[in-house]
Protein backbone atom coordinates (compact mmCIF):
# COMPACT_ATOMS: atom_id res chain seq x y z
CA UNK A 1 0.00 0.00 0.00
CA UNK A 2 1.21 3.71 -0.71
CA UNK A 3 1.80 6.15 1.37
CA UNK A 4 1.04 9.76 1.06
CA UNK A 5 4.32 10.44 2.44
CA UNK A 6 5.32 7.95 -0.21
CA UNK A 7 3.48 9.91 -3.17
CA UNK A 8 5.02 13.06 -2.27
CA UNK A 9 8.18 11.60 -2.67
CA UNK A 10 7.73 10.31 -6.07
CA UNK A 11 9.13 11.54 -8.95
CA UNK A 12 6.19 10.74 -10.94
CA UNK A 13 3.70 12.99 -8.56
CA UNK A 14 4.49 16.05 -10.01
CA UNK A 15 2.80 15.10 -13.33
CA UNK A 16 0.09 13.47 -11.73
CA UNK A 17 -0.65 16.51 -9.90
CA UNK A 18 -0.53 18.61 -13.82
CA UNK A 19 -2.66 16.10 -15.27
CA UNK A 20 -5.13 16.33 -12.40
CA UNK A 21 -5.04 20.18 -12.83
CA UNK A 22 -5.55 20.06 -16.44
CA UNK A 23 -8.56 17.71 -16.44
CA UNK A 24 -10.33 19.84 -13.65
CA UNK A 25 -9.05 23.20 -14.15
CA UNK A 26 -8.82 23.12 -9.97
CA UNK A 27 -5.98 25.57 -9.30
CA UNK A 28 -7.03 24.80 -5.60
CA UNK A 29 -4.70 21.66 -5.81
CA UNK A 30 -1.26 23.58 -7.19
CA UNK A 31 -0.41 24.13 -3.59
CA UNK A 32 -2.15 21.07 -1.61
CA UNK A 33 0.06 18.83 -2.44
CA UNK A 34 -0.39 16.64 1.19
CA UNK A 35 -4.21 16.63 0.66
CA UNK A 36 -3.95 15.72 -3.10
CA UNK A 37 -1.64 12.62 -1.86
CA UNK A 38 -3.81 11.13 0.31
CA UNK A 39 -6.91 11.10 -2.21
CA UNK A 40 -4.62 9.69 -4.65
CA UNK A 41 -3.33 6.93 -2.25
CA UNK A 42 -6.96 6.18 -1.52
CA UNK A 43 -8.06 5.74 -5.19
CA UNK A 44 -4.39 3.88 -5.43
CA UNK A 45 -5.32 1.36 -2.94
CA UNK A 46 -8.73 0.85 -4.30
CA UNK A 47 -7.23 0.13 -7.45
CA UNK A 48 -4.91 -2.20 -6.24
CA UNK A 49 -2.21 0.06 -7.92
CA UNK A 50 1.51 0.35 -5.76
CA UNK A 51 2.99 2.89 -7.99
CA UNK A 52 2.37 6.28 -8.86
CA UNK A 53 3.67 5.89 -12.52
CA UNK A 54 1.36 3.05 -13.21
CA UNK A 55 -1.37 5.12 -11.65
CA UNK A 56 -0.68 8.04 -13.56
CA UNK A 57 -0.91 5.46 -17.07
CA UNK A 58 -3.74 4.48 -15.54
CA UNK A 59 -5.56 7.95 -15.56
CA UNK A 60 -4.34 8.66 -18.94
CA UNK A 61 -6.18 5.61 -20.45
CA UNK A 62 -8.96 4.88 -18.40
CA UNK A 63 -11.85 7.77 -18.19
CA UNK A 64 -13.65 5.83 -15.49
CA UNK A 65 -11.40 6.08 -13.30
CA UNK A 66 -10.38 9.69 -13.75
CA UNK A 67 -13.97 10.05 -13.26
CA UNK A 68 -13.67 8.07 -9.84
CA UNK A 69 -11.24 10.61 -8.96
CA UNK A 70 -12.57 13.25 -9.47
CA UNK A 71 -15.47 12.67 -7.94
CA UNK A 72 -12.81 12.40 -4.42
CA UNK A 73 -11.23 15.73 -5.62
CA UNK A 74 -14.95 17.77 -5.64
CA UNK A 75 -16.54 19.16 -2.49
CA UNK A 76 -20.29 18.67 -2.82
CA UNK A 77 -21.19 20.25 0.55
CA UNK A 78 -24.28 22.11 -0.71
CA UNK A 79 -28.16 22.57 1.17
CA UNK A 80 -31.28 23.53 -0.08
CA UNK A 81 -31.34 27.73 0.14
CA UNK A 82 -27.90 27.95 1.18
CA UNK A 83 -26.80 31.55 1.44
CA UNK A 84 -30.25 33.04 2.11
CA UNK A 85 -29.39 36.31 1.12
CA UNK A 86 -28.97 35.77 -2.58
CA UNK A 87 -32.42 33.84 -2.33
CA UNK A 88 -34.09 36.97 -1.57
CA UNK A 89 -31.60 38.92 -4.18
CA UNK A 90 -33.07 36.35 -6.93
CA UNK A 91 -36.81 36.99 -5.56
CA UNK A 92 -36.47 40.89 -5.17
CA UNK A 93 -34.98 41.88 -7.72
CA UNK A 94 -33.87 39.46 -10.69
CA UNK A 95 -37.04 38.01 -11.23
CA UNK A 96 -39.30 40.86 -10.97
CA UNK A 97 -36.83 41.90 -13.79
CA UNK A 98 -36.99 38.96 -16.11
CA UNK A 99 -40.49 38.54 -15.73
CA UNK A 100 -40.86 42.06 -16.86
CA UNK A 101 -38.61 41.60 -19.43
CA UNK A 102 -39.75 38.25 -20.75
CA UNK A 103 -43.25 39.09 -20.62
CA UNK A 104 -44.11 38.43 -23.92
CA UNK A 105 -41.90 35.66 -24.44
CA UNK A 106 -42.77 34.16 -21.44
CA UNK A 107 -39.85 32.36 -21.48
CA UNK A 108 -37.10 31.81 -18.80
CA UNK A 109 -34.05 29.49 -18.86
CA UNK A 110 -31.40 29.53 -16.09
CA UNK A 111 -28.39 27.67 -15.62
CA UNK A 112 -27.16 26.05 -11.95
CA UNK A 113 -23.39 25.95 -13.00
CA UNK A 114 -21.55 23.43 -10.32
CA UNK A 115 -24.48 22.39 -8.82
CA UNK A 116 -23.18 19.40 -7.07
CA UNK A 117 -25.67 17.19 -5.61
CA UNK A 118 -28.39 19.39 -6.76
CA UNK A 119 -30.12 21.51 -3.67
CA UNK A 120 -29.85 24.72 -5.43
CA UNK A 121 -31.75 23.90 -9.37
CA UNK A 122 -34.00 22.26 -7.15
CA UNK A 123 -34.54 25.66 -4.51
CA UNK A 124 -34.80 27.93 -7.71
CA UNK A 125 -37.73 25.59 -8.34
CA UNK A 126 -39.22 25.61 -5.56
CA UNK A 127 -38.90 29.56 -5.66
CA UNK A 128 -40.14 29.74 -8.80
CA UNK A 129 -43.40 27.49 -8.87
CA UNK A 130 -44.28 28.52 -4.52
CA UNK A 131 -43.54 32.32 -5.05
CA UNK A 132 -43.84 33.10 -8.80
CA UNK A 133 -46.20 30.66 -10.02
CA UNK A 134 -49.39 33.04 -10.65
CA UNK A 135 -47.23 35.31 -12.68
CA UNK A 136 -45.77 32.47 -14.65
CA UNK A 137 -48.92 30.44 -16.17
CA UNK A 138 -47.67 29.03 -19.21
CA UNK A 139 -44.66 29.92 -19.42
CA UNK A 140 -41.90 27.74 -20.46
CA UNK A 141 -39.02 27.14 -17.32
CA UNK A 142 -35.90 25.41 -17.89
CA UNK A 143 -33.33 24.98 -15.30
CA UNK A 144 -30.53 23.44 -15.64
CA UNK A 145 -27.80 21.97 -13.45
CA UNK A 146 -24.10 21.11 -14.63
CA UNK A 147 -21.62 19.78 -12.65
CA UNK A 148 -17.86 17.73 -13.69
CA UNK A 149 -19.12 15.37 -10.99
CA UNK A 150 -20.96 12.12 -12.16
CA UNK A 151 -21.80 10.62 -8.56
CA UNK A 152 -23.38 14.00 -7.58
CA UNK A 153 -25.31 13.85 -11.20
CA UNK A 154 -26.72 10.75 -10.53
CA UNK A 155 -27.77 11.96 -6.82
CA UNK A 156 -28.94 14.79 -8.68
CA UNK A 157 -30.89 13.03 -10.49
CA UNK A 158 -32.48 11.40 -8.33
CA UNK A 159 -33.90 13.93 -6.20
CA UNK A 160 -33.49 12.35 -2.37
CA UNK A 161 -32.05 14.19 0.60
CA UNK A 162 -30.46 13.58 3.77
CA UNK A 163 -32.43 15.65 6.46
CA UNK A 164 -29.09 17.56 6.84
CA UNK A 165 -29.61 19.28 3.46
CA UNK A 166 -32.33 20.96 4.97
CA UNK A 167 -30.66 22.75 8.01
CA UNK A 168 -31.40 26.22 6.27
CA UNK A 169 -35.29 25.32 5.05
CA UNK A 170 -38.28 26.00 6.86
CA UNK A 171 -40.38 22.91 8.15
CA UNK A 172 -43.66 23.73 5.74
CA UNK A 173 -41.24 23.69 2.59
CA UNK A 174 -40.00 20.65 3.47
CA UNK A 175 -43.09 19.19 4.07
CA UNK A 176 -45.22 20.76 0.76
CA UNK A 177 -41.72 20.15 -1.69
CA UNK A 178 -40.98 16.58 -0.73
CA UNK A 179 -42.02 13.28 0.07
CA UNK A 180 -40.47 11.28 2.99
CA UNK A 181 -39.00 8.09 1.47
CA UNK A 182 -37.37 5.98 4.79
CA UNK A 183 -35.04 8.54 6.42
CA UNK A 184 -34.53 10.64 3.16
CA UNK A 185 -36.71 13.18 1.30
CA UNK A 186 -37.60 12.61 -2.28
CA UNK A 187 -38.45 16.14 -4.15
CA UNK A 188 -41.73 16.31 -5.42
CA UNK A 189 -42.28 15.48 -9.58
CA UNK A 190 -44.05 18.86 -9.97
CA UNK A 191 -40.71 20.53 -9.06
CA UNK A 192 -38.68 17.74 -9.95
CA UNK A 193 -40.10 18.36 -13.50
CA UNK A 194 -38.32 21.86 -14.18
CA UNK A 195 -34.26 20.66 -13.65
CA UNK A 196 -32.33 19.06 -15.92
CA UNK A 197 -28.95 17.86 -15.30
CA UNK A 198 -25.84 17.38 -17.27
CA UNK A 199 -21.75 17.13 -17.17
CA UNK A 200 -20.30 20.44 -17.84
CA UNK A 201 -16.14 21.08 -17.36
CA UNK A 202 -16.22 24.92 -17.05
CA UNK A 203 -12.91 24.69 -18.23
CA UNK A 204 -12.87 22.52 -20.70
CA UNK A 205 -15.87 22.41 -22.56
CA UNK A 206 -16.31 25.64 -25.03
CA UNK A 207 -19.78 27.83 -24.19
CA UNK A 208 -21.86 29.65 -25.13
CA UNK A 209 -22.78 26.53 -27.23
CA UNK A 210 -26.32 25.82 -28.32
CA UNK A 211 -24.70 21.96 -29.37
CA UNK A 212 -23.91 21.79 -25.75
CA UNK A 213 -27.34 23.24 -24.27
CA UNK A 214 -24.96 26.27 -23.09
CA UNK A 215 -25.99 29.66 -24.02
CA UNK A 216 -29.27 32.05 -23.85
CA UNK A 217 -29.63 32.17 -20.05
CA UNK A 218 -31.45 34.66 -18.55
CA UNK A 219 -30.17 33.51 -15.06
CA UNK A 220 -26.69 31.93 -14.45
CA UNK A 221 -25.70 30.60 -10.72
CA UNK A 222 -22.30 30.10 -10.31
CA UNK A 223 -21.54 29.78 -6.07
CA UNK A 224 -18.34 28.64 -4.91
CA UNK A 225 -16.95 26.90 -7.58
CA UNK A 226 -14.41 29.50 -9.58
CA UNK A 227 -12.69 30.25 -6.33
CA UNK A 228 -10.89 27.03 -7.16
CA UNK A 229 -9.45 27.90 -10.29
CA UNK A 230 -6.88 30.27 -10.99
CA UNK A 231 -7.17 33.68 -11.72
CA UNK A 232 -6.13 33.26 -15.71
CA UNK A 233 -8.91 30.35 -15.69
CA UNK A 234 -11.18 32.65 -14.43
CA UNK A 235 -10.23 35.55 -16.23
CA UNK A 236 -11.44 33.62 -19.31
CA UNK A 237 -14.23 32.11 -17.92
CA UNK A 238 -16.07 35.45 -16.89
CA UNK A 239 -15.79 37.13 -20.59
CA UNK A 240 -17.53 33.35 -21.66
CA UNK A 241 -20.61 33.43 -18.89
CA UNK A 242 -21.61 36.90 -20.02
CA UNK A 243 -22.03 35.61 -23.78
CA UNK A 244 -24.17 33.14 -22.31
CA UNK A 245 -26.59 35.47 -21.02
CA UNK A 246 -29.36 37.29 -22.74
CA UNK A 247 -28.99 41.00 -23.11
CA UNK A 248 -29.80 41.68 -19.64
CA UNK A 249 -29.57 38.50 -18.11
CA UNK A 250 -27.72 38.27 -14.64
CA UNK A 251 -25.12 36.27 -13.39
CA UNK A 252 -24.52 35.21 -9.42
CA UNK A 253 -21.19 34.40 -8.13
CA UNK A 254 -20.63 32.94 -4.59
CA UNK A 255 -19.90 35.67 -1.65
CA UNK A 256 -16.56 35.03 -1.68
CA UNK A 257 -15.34 35.16 -4.88
CA UNK A 258 -12.43 36.58 -6.88
CA UNK A 259 -12.07 40.59 -7.42
CA UNK A 260 -14.70 42.16 -8.63
CA UNK A 261 -12.72 43.66 -11.27
CA UNK A 262 -13.09 40.74 -13.35
CA UNK A 263 -16.66 41.76 -13.37
CA UNK A 264 -16.14 45.26 -15.15
CA UNK A 265 -17.62 44.83 -18.48
CA UNK A 266 -21.33 43.93 -16.46
CA UNK A 267 -23.59 46.14 -14.42
CA UNK A 268 -22.86 46.06 -10.66
CA UNK A 269 -25.88 46.14 -8.15
CA UNK A 270 -24.41 45.34 -4.09
CA UNK A 271 -27.10 44.39 -2.05
CA UNK A 272 -26.95 42.87 1.50
CA UNK A 273 -25.23 39.87 1.34
CA UNK A 274 -25.33 39.75 -2.44
CA UNK A 275 -23.04 41.06 -5.70
CA UNK A 276 -25.30 40.82 -8.82
CA UNK A 277 -23.88 41.47 -12.14
CA UNK A 278 -25.99 42.29 -15.09
CA UNK A 279 -25.48 41.81 -18.88
CA UNK A 280 -25.86 45.09 -20.70
CA UNK A 281 -25.05 45.44 -24.17
CA UNK A 282 -23.63 48.90 -24.97
CA UNK A 283 -21.67 51.16 -22.23
CA UNK A 284 -22.11 49.87 -19.02
CA UNK A 285 -23.61 52.29 -16.59
CA UNK A 286 -23.16 53.39 -13.38
CA UNK A 287 -24.87 50.71 -10.93
CA UNK A 288 -28.04 52.58 -9.25
CA UNK A 289 -28.02 51.97 -5.38
CA UNK A 290 -30.55 48.66 -4.76
CA UNK A 291 -33.84 50.01 -3.41
CA UNK A 292 -34.47 49.44 0.40
CA UNK A 293 -35.83 45.96 1.39
CA UNK A 294 -37.84 44.50 3.63
CA UNK A 295 -36.24 42.24 6.23
CA UNK A 296 -35.20 38.61 4.64
CA UNK A 297 -38.19 36.21 5.06
CA UNK A 298 -38.16 32.95 4.05
CA UNK A 299 -40.07 31.41 0.98
CA UNK A 300 -43.55 32.07 1.30
CA UNK A 301 -46.99 29.41 1.15
CA UNK A 302 -47.65 28.50 -2.41
CA UNK A 303 -49.79 31.12 -4.60
CA UNK A 304 -51.30 30.79 -7.87
CA UNK A 305 -30.94 45.91 -31.26
CA UNK A 306 -28.25 47.51 -28.67
CA UNK A 307 -24.96 47.14 -29.53
CA UNK A 308 -23.15 44.23 -28.77
CA UNK A 309 -20.37 43.12 -26.97
CA UNK A 310 -17.31 41.48 -29.16
CA UNK A 311 -17.37 37.64 -28.60
CA UNK A 312 -14.70 36.36 -25.96
CA UNK A 313 -12.46 33.55 -27.01
CA UNK A 314 -13.74 30.41 -25.01
CA UNK A 315 -11.47 28.71 -22.07
CA UNK A 316 -8.39 27.25 -23.76
CA UNK A 317 -7.07 23.78 -22.80
CA UNK A 318 -3.69 24.23 -20.61
CA UNK A 319 -2.12 22.30 -23.46
CA UNK A 320 -1.69 22.53 -26.82
CA UNK A 321 -3.13 19.99 -28.93
CA UNK A 322 -2.34 18.54 -32.67
CA UNK A 323 -4.85 19.82 -35.28
CA UNK A 324 -7.44 17.98 -35.53
CA UNK A 325 -9.25 16.44 -38.27
CA UNK A 326 -11.69 17.54 -40.34
CA UNK A 327 -14.88 15.62 -40.78
CA UNK A 328 -15.59 14.27 -43.84
CA UNK A 329 -18.98 16.24 -44.32
CA UNK A 330 -19.31 19.31 -45.14
CA UNK A 331 -18.62 22.16 -43.14
CA UNK A 332 -21.85 24.51 -41.88
CA UNK A 333 -22.95 27.09 -44.72
CA UNK A 334 -22.59 30.74 -43.83
CA UNK A 335 -26.32 30.81 -43.18
CA UNK A 336 -26.29 28.10 -41.21
CA UNK A 337 -23.46 29.68 -39.16
CA UNK A 338 -25.87 32.99 -38.94
CA UNK A 339 -28.30 30.80 -37.06
CA UNK A 340 -26.09 29.41 -34.55
CA UNK A 341 -24.83 32.65 -33.46
CA UNK A 342 -28.06 33.50 -32.98
CA UNK A 343 -28.91 30.33 -31.07
CA UNK A 344 -25.82 31.07 -29.11
CA UNK A 345 -26.82 34.82 -28.25
CA UNK A 346 -30.39 33.39 -26.64
CA UNK A 347 -32.41 35.22 -29.49
CA UNK A 348 -34.29 31.83 -30.05
CA UNK A 349 -37.29 33.92 -32.38
CA UNK A 350 -34.61 35.36 -34.46
CA UNK A 351 -32.78 32.04 -34.79
CA UNK A 352 -35.54 30.11 -35.97
CA UNK A 353 -36.97 32.48 -38.53
CA UNK A 354 -33.57 32.22 -39.93
CA UNK A 355 -33.43 28.65 -39.89
CA UNK A 356 -36.68 27.78 -41.01
CA UNK A 357 -35.14 30.20 -44.59
CA UNK A 358 -32.85 28.11 -44.81
CA UNK A 359 -34.92 24.89 -44.89
CA UNK A 360 -37.14 26.59 -47.50
CA UNK A 361 -34.22 26.41 -49.93
CA UNK A 362 -32.75 23.28 -48.54
CA UNK A 363 -35.28 21.13 -46.97
CA UNK A 364 -33.49 18.01 -47.55
CA UNK A 365 -30.08 18.74 -45.59
CA UNK A 366 -30.37 17.37 -42.14
CA UNK A 367 -28.37 19.73 -40.30
CA UNK A 368 -31.12 23.11 -40.80
CA UNK A 369 -33.55 20.36 -39.20
CA UNK A 370 -31.34 19.78 -36.96
CA UNK A 371 -30.29 22.79 -35.15
CA UNK A 372 -34.45 24.00 -35.55
CA UNK A 373 -34.54 20.72 -33.15
CA UNK A 374 -32.24 22.11 -30.64
CA UNK A 375 -33.71 26.18 -31.26
CA UNK A 376 -37.29 24.56 -30.58
CA UNK A 377 -36.39 22.24 -27.39
CA UNK A 378 -34.90 25.68 -25.35
CA UNK A 379 -38.37 27.19 -26.64
CA UNK A 380 -40.35 24.44 -25.32
CA UNK A 381 -42.23 23.08 -28.19
CA UNK A 382 -41.25 19.57 -27.55
CA UNK A 383 -43.11 17.66 -30.13
CA UNK A 384 -42.14 19.83 -32.66
CA UNK A 385 -38.45 19.59 -31.39
CA UNK A 386 -38.94 15.39 -31.42
CA UNK A 387 -39.83 15.44 -34.72
CA UNK A 388 -37.21 18.31 -36.43
CA UNK A 389 -34.77 15.47 -34.78
CA UNK A 390 -36.37 12.07 -36.28
CA UNK A 391 -36.54 14.55 -39.48
CA UNK A 392 -32.54 15.07 -39.11
CA UNK A 393 -31.79 11.04 -38.86
CA UNK A 394 -34.64 10.29 -41.36
CA UNK A 395 -32.49 12.46 -44.35
CA UNK A 396 -29.11 11.08 -42.78
CA UNK A 397 -28.71 8.36 -40.38
CA UNK A 398 -24.99 8.63 -40.29
CA UNK A 399 -25.21 11.98 -38.66
CA UNK A 400 -24.20 11.20 -35.33
CA UNK A 401 -25.40 14.52 -33.25
CA UNK A 402 -29.26 14.03 -33.87
CA UNK A 403 -28.97 10.58 -32.67
CA UNK A 404 -27.22 11.92 -29.43
CA UNK A 405 -29.55 14.67 -28.71
CA UNK A 406 -32.65 12.52 -29.58
CA UNK A 407 -31.20 10.50 -26.57
CA UNK A 408 -30.66 13.34 -24.44
CA UNK A 409 -34.21 14.47 -25.09
CA UNK A 410 -35.61 11.00 -24.65
CA UNK A 411 -33.66 11.34 -21.18
CA UNK A 412 -34.95 14.26 -20.06
CA UNK A 413 -38.80 12.25 -20.76
CA UNK A 414 -37.89 9.28 -18.77
CA UNK A 415 -38.21 7.28 -21.90
CA UNK A 416 -34.66 5.22 -20.85
CA UNK A 417 -34.67 2.22 -22.72
CA UNK A 418 -35.41 5.01 -25.74
CA UNK A 419 -32.84 7.02 -24.93
CA UNK A 420 -29.78 3.79 -24.15
CA UNK A 421 -30.70 2.95 -27.98
CA UNK A 422 -30.05 6.78 -29.45
CA UNK A 423 -27.04 6.72 -27.57
CA UNK A 424 -26.03 3.33 -28.61
CA UNK A 425 -26.62 4.70 -32.51
CA UNK A 426 -23.93 7.37 -31.64
CA UNK A 427 -21.53 4.82 -30.14
CA UNK A 428 -22.52 2.45 -33.74
CA UNK A 429 -21.37 5.29 -35.80
CA UNK A 430 -18.01 6.64 -34.00
CA UNK A 431 -16.75 3.03 -33.91
CA UNK A 432 -14.40 3.38 -36.51
CA UNK A 433 -13.75 7.04 -36.11
CA UNK A 434 -10.49 8.49 -34.84
CA UNK A 435 -10.50 10.59 -31.48
CA UNK A 436 -9.41 13.50 -33.22
CA UNK A 437 -12.27 13.16 -35.91
CA UNK A 438 -14.54 16.45 -35.66
CA UNK A 439 -18.02 15.69 -35.25
CA UNK A 440 -20.46 17.53 -38.05
CA UNK A 441 -22.25 20.45 -36.99
CA UNK A 442 -20.10 19.57 -33.66
CA UNK A 443 -18.25 23.09 -33.93
CA UNK A 444 -14.89 22.15 -32.03
CA UNK A 445 -16.41 18.43 -30.67
CA UNK A 446 -14.69 15.53 -31.69
CA UNK A 447 -15.47 12.04 -31.62
CA UNK A 448 -13.67 11.13 -28.95
CA UNK A 449 -15.42 13.73 -26.54
CA UNK A 450 -18.77 12.92 -27.90
CA UNK A 451 -17.74 9.20 -27.14
CA UNK A 452 -16.78 10.20 -23.66
CA UNK A 453 -19.87 12.09 -22.84
CA UNK A 454 -22.33 9.34 -24.57
CA UNK A 455 -20.73 7.21 -22.10
CA UNK A 456 -21.18 9.24 -19.32
CA UNK A 457 -24.98 9.61 -20.13
CA UNK A 458 -25.44 5.79 -20.38
CA UNK A 459 -23.86 5.22 -16.95
CA UNK A 460 -25.91 7.81 -15.26
CA UNK A 461 -29.31 5.86 -16.78
CA UNK A 462 -28.19 2.28 -16.34
CA UNK A 463 -25.63 0.68 -19.41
Amino acid sequence: MTSAADLLADPYFPRLKALVIHVTGMAFYADKDADLALIVADRMDHCAIESCAAYLERLQGDGEEMDSLVAELTIGETYFFRHKEQFDALREIILPDILARNASSRRLRIWSAGCATGPEPYTLAILLKREFGAQMLGWHVSILGTDINQKFLARARDGRYDQWAFRATPDNIRHDCFIPVGKQWQIKPEYKAMVSFQYHNLTRNRFPSITDNIAGFDIIICRNVVIYFSHETVEALVPCFRESLTDGGWLVMGHAEPNMELFRSFRTVNCPGAVLYQRVDGDVPEAPPPSPRPPPRPPGPATRPAKSSPKPKPPVRPSAAPAKTAPVAVAASQPLSEVRSLADQGKWDDALRACDAVLSGDALNWRPHYLRALILDQMGDKEACEAALRRAIYLDRRAALPHYHLGLFLQRAEETEAARRSFRNVLTLLEHQPDDMLVDEGEDLDAGQLRETVGMHMKLIGM
